[in-house]
């Protein structure tokens, strides 16, 4: 579910998500954890006078490890309910909402897999008058990086299905915003909305 993003710095790049396993996000050469990356995004929606904060970002083998362990889990669970040819109504939602858990949420520390190593610090910085932002060595004109920041919270094209909280507190923040960096994704929003009522 790859967005492709216009930035000043770079021209088009990709960006978004890697698969359909989204627990991590990317911009052109970095990988971040979707949750951090959303929380920089509502950081920003929240505080209008903040103009730095810090990503960390990870290689792209941080992603393919976090994928590759959760197909892992798909194909045990599958196994496990081979031997059942039907399963009650209340163990298949029990499934379905575990896969979800799976593929959104990140454990802050779990062995190998520590979210917090081994990473890079990416800084980000709001600049010209709140018309780009720089995250890392990308320059995004505010239009854009609000098209991407609404397209994480969303969960890419097809959707979270049932959205992690953290992604539904991003949206909010984003459409509550003032400051100027979301005015056109505000707008964008609104106009959405009008249009589907």
């Amino acid at each position: 579910m790859t967005l492709i993003l216009k930035t000043e710095s770079h021209g088009e790049v990709e960006s978004g998500f890697y698969a359909a396993f989204m627990q991590f996000a990317r911009l052109g050469e970095y990988t971040f954890a979707t949750r951090h990356l959303c929380e920089a995004i509502q950081y920003l929606a929240e505080n209008n006078k903040t103009l730095e904060t810090k990503l960390l970002g990870y290689d792209p083998d941080k992603f393919w490890t976090g994928s590759t362990a959760y197909h892992q889990k798909i194909a045990r669970l599958i196994l496990e309910q081979a031997g059942q040819s039907t399963l009650p109504a209340s163990k298949e939602a029990g499934l379905k909402k575990q896969l979800e858990q799976w593929q959104t949420e990140i454990h802050i520390k779990d062995g190998e897999d520590d979210v917090y190593s081994p990473g890079r610090i990416i800084p980000v910085t709001v600049i010209k008058e709140e018309q780009s932002i720089l995250i890392g060595e990308y320059e995004v004109s505010s239009v854009h990086f609000g098209r991407m920041s609404r397209y994480l919270a969303n969960g890419g094209l097809f959707g979270w299905g049932n959205p992690p909280q953290f992604a539904e507190i991003t949206m909010k923040a984003i459409q509550n915003s003032s400051r100027e960096l979301y005015r056109s994704i505000r707008e964008e929003i609104k106009a959405s909305q009008k249009r589907s009522n």
